[in-house]
C-alpha cells in the first residue's frame, strides 16, 4: 500500500514521507536564505563569512525540493502539463512552479552578482579553473571597488526581493494546508506562520551545522562570534515557535476554544494517540525545550558540541512538525474515541526512508558542487584566501592577486571547497 500511515477500519493516509520532506526542505530553503539575507540586507557584519555559504546551501536545496514532489507522484512525466497548460489561479501545485521557477531565477542572479568580482579576480590565472571562472563571471574583467559597490547595491536588491519569494515559496505551503477545510486540524490561519516561523529555525540551525562542518574540514578557526550569534537569533525564534505551538495548542485542543472534531482530533492523535510521542516527545521536547534548555547552561551554550547538538534537536524538531501536520492531519478525517490509527514506515521502495535519503543526498552533492565551482572563501564579505603570488610587502603579485605570503601552505585554487 501506498503512503506511510494507515487508518485501521477507516481510509488510507495518501501523503507519506515524501510529502512530509518536502515542506520540510523548502524550510530549509527559506531558512538559509534568511541567514544569508541578515548580512546582505539587515548589515549584520558578523555574518559576512557565511553569507555566500547560505547562498549555496539554499540554491542546492532549491533545485532538490521538487524531487520529493515527483517522488510522491505514480506519473511524474504529468508535471509538465502544469507548466505547459495555463493552471493559474486554480492550481496550487500550478502556483509553486511559478514561484519555483522565478525563485530560481533570482537565486542564479544573487550567484552571479555576490561571486562576479572573485570570478574576475580568479580568472587571471592560468590553467582550466581560469577559464572555468571567467566564464562564471559571463567575461567580466572589471575587478575596481566601484564595481564592487555596485555589486553590492544590487545583491541588497535581490536579497529583498529573495526574502519575500522565500516566504511565499515556503508560507504558500502552510496556507495549502490552512485553507483545506475538511481537515480540522489544517484548517486554522496560524499554519502559514507556523511553517515560516520554523523554516527560520530550520535554516538558522542547518547553517550553523554547515559552518561548523566546512571550517573543521577545512582546519580554519570557528568564529566564535558568528556562531554566538547565530545561536542568538536561533534562541529567538524557537521561542517566537514555542508561543505559536503553544496557541495552536490552547484552540486546538481545549474544548473552550476548539470545534469538537477540532479538540477529539488534537487530543485523541497529539496528546493521546499514536502522534503523542512525535508531538510532545519530538516536536515540543526535543525541537524546543532541549535546545532551549541547553543554551540555558552557560558550558554548553559556549561549547562546539553544545552548539552541535543544539542544532541537531532543532532539525529534529522542525522534521516532527512537518510529520505531526502532514501525517497526523489525514489520521484526524474520521475521528472519534474508538479511532484505530497505526503508522507504518517503509525503508525501501516507494516513498520510504530510501527515496528520502536519496534526495538529501542529491541535496549534498549539489552544495558540494556549487562549493567547489564558486570561489566563496574569496567572495565578498567571504573568509579570505592568501594569495601565494603576493610578494612579503602584500603587493599586487605576478598573478594580479593582492595578498601577503603565508609561512603556511595554502591550497590551490582548485581545492577552495
Amino acid at each position: 500500500m501506498g503512503g506511510s500511515l494507515t487508518h485501521s477500519g477507516l481510509e488510507n493516509g495518501y501523503w507519506g514521507l515524501m510529502v512530509v520532506t518536502y515542506p520540510y526542505i523548502s524550510g530549509l530553503v527559506a531558512g538559509s536564505f534568511v541567514v544569508s539575507s541578515l548580512s546582505h540586507v539587515f548589515g549584520q557584519k558578523k555574518f559576512d563569512s557565511l553569507a555566500p555559504l547560505a547562498v549555496l546551501a539554499s540554491l542546492a536545496f532549491l533545485i532538490a525540493a521538487p524531487l520529493t514532489v515527483l517522488g510522491d507522484a505514480r506519473q511524474p512525466s504529468n508535471a509538465f502539463e502544469l507548466m505547459t497548460r495555463d493552471h493559474l489561479p486554480y492550481s496550487p501545485l500550478s502556483t509553486f512552479i511559478v514561484i519555483w521557477l522565478t525563485y530560481i531565477a533570482l537565486m542564479l542572479a544573487e550567484l552571479y552578482v555576490a561571486f562576479r568580482s572573485s570570478n574576475a579576480r580568479m580568472a587571471a590565472r592560468h590553467g582550466p579553473r581560469a577559464t572555468l571562472h571567467r566564464a562564471l563571471a559571463l567575461w567580466s574583467h572589471d575587478t575596481s571597488e566601484s564595481s564592487a559597490r555596485r555589486d553590492r547595491r544590487i545583491l541588497r536588491g535581490l536579497s529583498v526581493a529573495g526574502i519575500v519569494l522565500a516566504f511565499m515559496f515556503h508560507g504558500y505551503i502552510g496556507f495549502v494546508f490552512g485553507a483545506t477545510k475538511a481537515r480540522a486540524l489544517w484548517a486554522t490561519p496560524l499554519m502559514p506562520v507556523l511553517f515560516i516561523v520554523s523554516a527560520i529555525v530550520s535554516g538558522i540551525a542547518l547553517m550553523w551545522l554547515v559552518y561548523f562542518i566546512t571550517m573543521r574540514y577545512l582546519g580554519t578557526d570557528v568564529d566564535r562570534r558568528l556562531t554566538d550569534g547565530l545561536l542568538t537569533y536561533l534562541m529567538l525564534f524557537l521561542l517566537l515557535d514555542l508561543f505559536l505551538d503553544i496557541v495552536d495548542l490552547l484552540t486546538g485542543a481545549v474544548p473552550e476554544y476548539a470545534p469538537g472534531s477540532t479538540y477529539f482530533g488534537f487530543y485523541h492523535i497529539m496528546l493521546h494517540g499514536p502522534f503523542s510521542f512525535s508531538y510532545l516527545g519530538m516536536q515540543l521536547g526535543i525541537g524546543v525545550i532541549v535546545p532551549l534548555v541547553l543554551w540555558l547552561v552557560p558550558v554548553v551554550r559556549n561549547s562546539r558540541i553544545g552548539g552541535a547538538a543544539i542544532s541537531v534537536a532543532v532539525l529534529i524538531g522542525v522534521y516532527a512538525m512537518r510529520w505531526n501536520v502532514v501525517l497526523g492531519g489525514q489520521a484526524q478525517s474520521k475521528v472519534s474515541s474508538n479511532t484505530v490509527v497505526t503508522n507504518s514506515v517503509p525503508f525501501t521502495g516507494f516513498d520510504s526512508v530510501q527515496t528520502v535519503l536519496g534526495v538529501f543526498a542529491v541535496a549534498l552533492l549539489l552544495f558540494l558542487l556549487l562549493a567547489w565551482l564558486f570561489p566563496w572563501r574569496t567572495s565578498e564579505g567571504g573568509t579570505p584566501v592568501p594569495d601565494l603570488g603576493a610578494n612579503d610587502n602584500g603587493r599586487i603579485g605576478p598573478d594580479g592577486f593582492e595578498g601577503s605570503v603565508q609561512a603556511t601552505p595554502v591550497a590551490p585554487s582548485g581545492g577552495e571547497a
